[in-house]
């Protein structure tokens, strides 16, 4: 929930302005706490009190000990020996303790410790408590928060039941021992002479204080807070991030967060660049009951540049907006929108906000089990645009789509476990400079599933598709342009067989599964009166070898007559080890070069296609492939390997295209490792190489250090993009995150 203390992850420095100042100059020693010493403080144990009330004219105090004494001239009780004192919401444990009843004072010594009513456990030589054990005087108090942190103090105050003085006092969230138990200094710590703990404002204040880093001071600040365990989100500065870029040179963000409402809030990103000139970005959400809003966007005064890059005088307004919105109408219904624009081609990635190619834009609502108690009904409709950012787009010829309507229903099972089926969808495209189309079509369908005796699978399935198609500005073969409707229908139907052979050897097993696939389908094709918009990219490979359509849209369909036949295997080698695979090709009894089967368009038999995985932990490899039917040549080869052992972790990934028949050759090659140097430092490198062109594309590599109280991540990287006024860049970032700090 937006408004707690855990919605972004992260707590925040003061209201207003923290006035904290950095530098070696004000680097400033803390005589006057030097003295002051962190201990691990042990948890609190749960006290069991009789309740056996003494008379008091407040609230009534429960005392349970080893030894209790009543001095009836003094009207004083002395309990000694495993003493538990309870008044109200607070509770004290000692060695000794005296209670005035007159006064309404507690006098409490050895082995002290008292629980707040906020759920911080504070530890001390001597204490002296009164009105009801609300305020008093703590002497060399050591106190851990509800959440683990700790404060200690050479004297305390307790004004009250939610304010508590501190003098000469420290506070930390990180750890004070070592592995071994023995005392350490933290990570980092606050160090001030003055601290009030006020558990009404949820705030701890500090007042003449410095940071220290493993007990060295590093900087200091005349006033500064931080939120109490468990405190609302507060207004404040958020942890900044340094960087430093050939591009857009040296690089400060100050995040300034608003916490407007319980409900919503606000960051405003002031971001400084010494040579690309001021950028704010800014991000605002809202939580209601029935879902969420979050909207980003940014700005930049930017030095001018014309259309190839090239500065030219003056200067140009730049920015982007990045909106989502996810709502609930009901528990079946719901709808959305993500609106992601940009100024121009190159702006996200200049300023690192992105490096994506392109962006899209969409509104949506959906349903689900609309259809009564049929819980395989849905049905969405949305709105979509896009944008190109590779410099290549011709931003005319980026199709609208709006709407685009699709519906599935499927029914209960019927006469012998068969289903029916119904498919529809609708989309209208509208573009500037080219084809437009408007479709209506709509799938039938029946399946029908059967398993013999001996453990054969056999699945029939009969479709029947209707498409009608409403186009303009549609170019033919012979150069003409078509304007009209047009339409197809599409009867198909596909039998698949599957024949599963299982034995077992001791702790192993091996699957050997045989597959076939026969499938016809006639009608009206593939006529160039339909544009083709969302097939524009087939491709054959092992995940549809056994489908009766392997176009990825509608706009085109596979007819003929075909079979696919191919090869399953899987040996499982005890829990964690065992290798997949599976070997097929497909034959058509038609010349047919719609769908790329092979390199020879005209050819019945495809490429061979397959895949190979295998895990052998730490070790897991997937090899993905499609060779040439002929000479055995990989045409496409994709690797995916991997290796995650302690403190060492690997990745790779390999990508091969020759002699596609649709894409261009490529090969690419993308990795990364990681080492964890011991328990808090890691290493890690990323880098991704294009082998084609013997280029590297990217390379980064960062130290980054982690403990339970600070994230720390130093990164250098290079950037080889060439686009505009992007030029290959070397990049350096720093940020840092302090555990109830950020």
């Amino acid at each position: 929930m937006i408004g707690g203390s855990g919605s972004r992850g992260r707590y925040f420095f003061p209201r207003i302005i923290c006035h904290l100042v950095i530098g070696s100059s004000l680097f400033i020693a803390f005589p006057a706490q030097a003295d002051v010493k962190f201990q691990q403080v042990h948890a609190f144990p749960k006290p069991q009190i009789k309740e056996k009330p003494l008379v008091s004219p407040k609230e009534p105090v429960l005392l349970r000990a080893d030894q209790v004494d009543y001095d009836h001239e003094n009207n004083t009780v002395t309990a000694i020996g495993h003493v538990e004192i309870a008044q109200g919401d607070t509770i004290v444990l000692a060695d000794v303790a005296t209670y005035d009843i007159d006064e309404d004072k507690v006098t409490a010594s050895g082995h002290l410790s008292m629980l707040n009513p906020s759920g911080d456990v504070y530890f001390a030589d001597e204490m002296e408590l009164k009105d009801d054990m609300k305020s008093g005087v703590i002497e060399q108090l050591k106190g851990r928060l509800s959440d683990n942190s700790i404060l200690v103090a050479a004297k305390a105050h307790k004004l009250d039941e939610q304010h508590t003085e501190l003098f000469k006092a420290a506070y930390t969230p990180c750890k004070c021992e070592d592995e071994e138990g023995q005392p350490k200094n933290p990570t980092w710590s606050i160090k001030a002479g003055y601290v009030m703990v006020d558990q009404q404002d949820q705030e701890i204040r500090y007042n003449d204080a410095t940071f220290d880093a493993l007990g060295l001071p590093i900087a200091y600040t005349p006033y500064f807070s931080n939120p109490t365990p468990g405190a609302p989100n507060e207004s404040g500065l958020l942890m900044p991030t340094f960087m430093q870029s050939t591009n857009i040179g040296a690089v400060y963000k100050q995040p300034i967060y608003y916490a407007i409402a319980p409900d919503r809030d606000l960051t405003l990103t002031p971001i400084y660049t010494s040579l690309n000139g001021p950028v704010l970005a800014s991000e605002y959400r809202q939580k209601f009951d029935s879902g969420l809003l979050d909207l980003m966007g940014s700005a930049a005064d930017a030095p001018a540049t014309n259309a190839a890059g090239t500065p030219i005088a003056g200067h140009e307004l730049r920015g982007n907006i990045d909106g989502r919105g996810d709502f609930k109408l009901s528990d079946n219904y719901d709808w959305g929108f993500n609106i992601r624009r940009a100024s121009d081609d190159t702006y996200l990635h200049l300023y690192n906000f992105s490096d994506e190619p392109f962006l899209i834009s969409k509104i949506y609502a959906e349903g689900f089990r609309f259809a009564g108690d049929n819980d395989r009904t849905y049905a969405s409709v949305q709105g979509l645009s896009f944008q190109g950012l590779t410099g290549l787009d011709n931003p005319k010829a980026i199709p609208v789509i709006l709407p685009l309507t699709e519906a599935a229903w499927q029914s209960d099972p019927g006469i012998y476990h068969s289903r029916v089926t119904l498919d529809g969808n609708l989309m209208a495209l509208y573009r500037q400079s080219g084809d437009e189309s408007r479709r209506l079509s709509g799938t039938a369908g029946w399946k029908l599933p059967y398993i013999t005796e001996d453990g054969e699978v056999i699945q029939f399935s009969a479709t029947l598709r209707s498409d009608i198609y409403d186009v303009s500005n549609v170019t033919l073969v012979d150069g003409r342009t078509f304007g009209g409707v047009v339409g197809r229908e599409i009867p198909q139907a596909s039998l698949l067989w599957r024949y599963p052979f299982i034995n077992r050897f001791g702790t192993s097993s091996l699957l050997l599964e045989p597959i076939i696939e026969a499938d016809v389908a006639v009608g009206g094709g593939n006529p160039g009166k339909i544009p083709n918009e969302d097939s524009l990219v087939p491709e054959f490979n092992d995940t549809n070898l056994f489908s009766p359509n392997r176009f990825a849209g509608l706009d085109r369909v596979e007819t003929g007559a075909g079979m696919s036949y191919g090869l399953h295997g899987q040996a499982q080698l005890y829990s964690d080890k065992y290798i997949d695979w599976l070997l097929g090709q497909h034959y058509r009894f038609y010349n047919d070069a719609n769908f790329p089967f092979a390199s020879d368009l005209n050819s019945h038999f495809s490429d061979y296609v397959g895949k190979i995985g295998a895990t052998y932990q730490p070790f897991t490899l997937a090899y993905r492939f499609r060779f040439d039917k002929e000479t055995l040549s990989a045409t496409r080869s994709e690797v995916d390997a991997g290796f995650n052992e302690y403190p060492f972790s690997f990745n790779a990934s390999y990508l091969s295209l020759r002699n596609d028949p649709v894409l261009a050759s490529k090969e690419t090659i993308t990795g990364s490792a990681g080492l964890n140097l011991d328990k808090e430092w890691s290493w890690n490198v990323t880098g991704s190489r294009d082998l084609m062109l013997g280029q590297t594309d990217t390379f980064t590599t960062g130290l980054a250090f982690k403990n339970e109280c600070v994230n720390l991540t130093t990164m250098v990287g290079k950037d080889y993009t060439f686009l505009q006024d992007i030029k290959p860049a070397l990049t350096f970032w720093f940020t840092i995150s302090l555990k109830n700090l950020e």
